[in-house]
């Protein structure tokens, strides 16, 4: 199979032509990629081609499905299909991530928006991309963005030191206490998660990004 710029889909639509590409990507497919042409990688440059063309027509419950299926896919680490070091360096992971979380934002409610933004901090591992929270922050209603927030904290609470994946929530609510130049808060959430970030955190309210 030869995989250009201009891929027909084997399937009616989209997400069932990605689904049947990782149903056979799983059974190993594609686990030489690089040394026989780099054919899977090349099929999944082309689908993010397709998902964002759809983004641009702002066909965004298409783009949400189609990005997640592809991105968690990529973003697991238990098993590696492809047998790339960090298949995710060969994309503009953050523009993918961007784009994935605007769709979501366009299409979800705040509630939905949370749990879809837990999924993927489980997901992801040791990947971080600042788009993903960016992008949140910056594409709610000040309302919304509130309520994110609260969330956010809310979330927090029970997180314990094993909680790795969601560790992301407690430096999320750090920056934004630091963009807000909230010594009080930053310091009392330092105070509160101290096993998680470490006493040299408090440093960090007047380091300079």
């Amino acid at each position: 199979m030869k995989i250009t710029k201009s891929y027909s889909l084997s399937e009616e639509t989209l997400e069932k032509d990605i689904d049947k590409f990782i149903r056979i990507a799983k059974k190993g497919v594609y686990q030489y990629d690089y040394k026989y042409g780099q054919e899977g990688l090349k099929l999944i440059k082309a689908y993010f081609r397709m998902i964002e063309d759809e983004f641009k027509k702002q066909n965004f419950q298409v783009t949400k499905v189609c990005y997640k299926k592809l991105l968690f896919f990529l973003l697991q680490r238990e098993y590696n299909y492809f047998n790339y070091e960090d298949i995710m360096s060969k994309f503009n992971s953050e523009k993918i991530v961007e784009k994935y979380f605007i769709s979501l934002v366009k299409t979800c409610s705040v509630d939905e928006l949370f749990k879809e933004f837990i999924e993927y901090l489980k997901v992801k591992e040791d990947y971080y991309f600042e788009s993903a929270e960016k992008t949140i922050l910056s594409q709610l209603s000040s309302e919304d963005n509130g309520k994110f927030i609260q969330m956010v904290a809310k979330e927090s609470e029970n997180i314990k030191e094993k909680d790795y994946a969601l560790h992301d929530l407690i430096y999320l609510q750090l920056d934004l206490a630091k963009q807000a130049k909230d010594r009080k808060k930053y310091d009392q959430l330092c105070e509160k998660f101290i096993k998680i970030v470490g006493e040299e955190q408090k440093d960090e309210f007047d380091s300079k990004e």
